[in-house]
């Protein structure tokens, strides 16, 4: 009886030692296969940190203003509104302008209660726009003028902003706590500076209209963005532009006046 027991007692002693070697070997090969695992998340940021840190401060500014770029383009890349959403957003505004104002109620994209235009018009020539516009009493005004100003002005960027102001000054006497907005203008095609060459005082004209908007405390839209890079944007004139063109211009301008 007596060996039964110590032969119990000894197998118990053997499975004990063997069960304390197979933890100990599980343990062991756990650790080897973390040691050999992908870094996490973490540890991978803690070396791009310390990377950062001995590289040359002017490359790691340079990598960080490439990443601020990707964010605000990222950003700035809102998609376009379809027509209702538009005329929702614009039922408290009013848009002024001449032809290419106009090319807005023929795609159906707004109504005339709304964008306020007459082709060929120029900013000094805007009084009866300016007028209607108070009437409507908006609370968002958006001028969009300067391709016909820049040959009635023959390039004089002073005479345009001058009538630029006197319009605005108008619409302010009615319009107190209206916003304004002032759009930039569309550079015309090679082709089309050749026909005409007031068109390439484009450029001139726009820092004119920025500066402008700087002292007396409107907003500049910069609507070059909506047509670079795009191929056949132009009607064949090469100075108006096509159907697409026009969803994506009220979609900017509701994003940036938040309407």
């Amino acid at each position: 009886m007596k060996k039964i027991k110590a032969y119990i007692s000894e197998t118990r002693l053997w499975v004990f030692l063997a069960v304390v070697l197979i933890i100990i070997i599980a343990v062991v090969v756990i650790f080897k296969k973390a040691e050999n695992a992908e870094e996490t998340p973490y540890e991978k940021n803690r070396k791009t940190v310390a990377a950062l840190e001995k590289a040359d401060i002017s490359e790691t500014e340079n990598a960080l203003k490439e990443l601020e770029g990707q964010a605000e383009q990222s950003g700035s890349q809102k998609e376009e509104r379809d027509t209702v959403e538009l005329k929702r957003a614009f039922q408290n505004a009013v848009i002024l302008g001449d032809s290419f104002s106009e090319s807005i109620v023929e795609y159906g994209f707004l109504d005339t209660d709304v964008v306020l235009y007459k082709r060929g018009l120029s900013v000094s020539q805007a009084d009866d726009l300016v007028d209607t516009a108070v009437s409507l009493q908006p609370t968002a005004v958006f001028f969009a003028f300067g391709t016909n100003d820049m040959e009635i002005c023959e390039g004089d960027s002073q005479k345009f902003i001058e009538a630029y102001r006197r319009q605005i000054a108008r619409l302010k006497a009615g319009l107190p706590d209206a916003a304004v907005y002032i759009n930039s203008i569309l550079p015309a095609t090679k082709e089309a500076v050749k026909e005409t060459p007031s068109y390439a005082y484009c450029g001139q004209f726009n820092e004119a209209l920025q500066a402008m908007c700087g002292e007396d405390g409107y907003t500049y839209v910069d609507c070059s963005s909506l047509i670079e890079g795009k191929d056949g944007i132009y009607e064949p004139d090469g100075i108006h532009v096509i159907k697409s063109y026009y969803p994506a211009w009220l979609s900017y301008l509701a994003d940036t006046a938040g309407l």
